[in-house]
């Protein structure tokens, strides 16, 4: 059994590669095969640049998401107590925190929205209050002179002929490049802090305000300011925004996952106490987004290989047109349709294969040149990056790949359906006409 499969699967490679060699006389099919198999090309080495592309500018987004948002963070539940020492208490969760695997340090913060005011106007800012330092995913260090306690302003910003730096006595403010430039903020003068939560005095309800030193002034390198937090010391924010969401920011050992550290914090966490997030999760619409747009350009792109695949449909129609006579005579000589199917099929692999290959192959290297030399740049001042970012994926290589196989193997497989369905009698009559 094995001899006579393995003399089928010959007799059907045969003719297929007898076939795909063609003839002088058939020229015409040689150029069409040709140009079929340069249009798989073609198409399968755009859908790798364009997916390479998209990789490469969601690559440089997702790192720089990762780095200026909290890694690991548990927002502690409505029944958590930070000033008592009970079951349910902020305490009593930190030493479950630091107990878990993985988890390396771990500071209360207070999330509040409130006002920077002067004699210049109001402006609306996300506050955020540390316990014990500026959390990590804030480009604090970015404004810090070379002195450990000293903060700096570049001279360029204010026009100074040398930078402003000076080493608070007290902590205070620290505070965005872009609310301080709007206001006019400097690191040693002051600013005045306005909370929604109100203090009854005698002309009536006010709101609570405290002017505080500006300590610093960090840049984050991001065009808008409203999302960039201002910073505090925890009891000065809780002094003013006691109604504030509390959470615990994680800092993480370098080799932990913190998917598997938020899996093991939830079953210590109950969900009354606690909820558990990741940076994926709490940007998972962007996440979303990012996923949902390189599947459009996919799609997209995609059409090119399908165009291709209706050219291979049409090039192996000619092969069968142009062969009728034989395949009449092999179908006469007692060759069954199922090898005459796989001839079709084998010529149609011979040509998708190849042209995909080639294609993949030209993508890639496309893609690896311009990465690593930077050929396509792009103002610094608008994107992320000052140059078209390529990154080219195995997983992302795997589903061209597979994609054109799909759309070439079903033009193959509709003409090798024609062709095992051919009578030959009517072949051959066909060919003496």
């Amino acid at each position: 059994m094995l001899r006579i499969a393995s003399r089928a699967v010959g007799f059907v490679w045969h003719v297929a590669l007898r076939y795909f060699r063609s003839t002088r006389a058939d020229a015409h099919i040689r150029v069409l095969s040709s140009l079929t198999a340069g249009g798989l090309a073609v198409g399968t080495a755009a859908l790798v640049l364009a997916l390479a592309a998209l990789s490469g500018f969601q690559n440089h987004l997702l790192r720089d998401l990762a780095q200026h948002t909290p890694t690991l963070q548990v927002e502690l539940g409505g029944r958590v107590d930070s000033a008592t020492g009970g079951v349910g208490s902020a305490a009593s969760i930190v030493d479950r925190v630091r107990a878990t695997q993985g988890v390396s340090t771990a500071q209360e913060l207070l999330y509040a929205r409130g006002w920077l005011v002067d004699r210049r106007g109001v402006v609306a800012v996300e506050v955020v209050g540390y316990e014990k330092a500026p959390p990590a995913w804030i480009p604090v260090e970015a404004a810090a002179a070379p002195g450990p306690n000293s903060h700096c302003i570049p001279p360029q910003i204010f026009d100074f002929s040398v930078g402003l730096c000076v080493t608070p006595a007290a902590p205070g403010l620290i505070v965005p490049l872009q609310v301080a430039l709007r206001m006019g903020l400097t690191v040693g003068g002051s600013a005045r802090v306005a909370s929604p939560r109100s203090s009854l005095t005698p002309v009536g309800p006010r709101p609570r305000v405290r002017t505080l030193p500006v300590a610093a002034i960090y840049d984050a390198e991001r065009a808008g300011y409203e999302d960039l937090p201002v910073l505090l010391p925890l009891e000065q924010a809780a002094a003013l925004f006691a109604g504030g969401d509390r959470r615990l920011d994680l800092t993480l050992v370098p080799a932990a996952d913190p998917e598997e550290v938020a899996a093991d914090l939830r079953a210590a966490i109950a969900p009354a106490e606690g909820s558990v997030a990741t940076w994926r999760q709490a940007n998972r619409a962007l996440l979303f987004v990012l996923r949902l747009e390189k599947g459009l350009v996919f799609s997209a792109v995609a059409l090119i290989v399908a165009v291709a695949a209706f050219a291979l449909l049409a090039s192996l129609s000619l092969v069968l047109s142009s062969k009728r006579s034989e395949v009449g005579v092999l179908a006469a000589m007692g060759v069954p349709p199922a090898r005459l199917r796989g001839v079709f099929l084998s010529l149609g692999v011979l040509l998708s294969v190849g042209g995909a290959g080639v294609g993949v192959l030209i993508g890639a290297g496309v893609a690896l040149f311009l990465d690593s030399f930077r050929v396509l740049s792009l103002p610094s001042d608008v994107y992320i990056v000052d140059y078209v970012p390529f990154l080219v994926r195995e997983e992302d290589l795997f589903v061209v790949a597979f994609s054109t196989i799909l759309f070439t193997g079903a033009a193959s497989l509709l003409s090798a359906r024609k062709a095992s369905r051919l009578d030959p009698v009517e072949a051959m009559r066909s060919a003496r006409t």
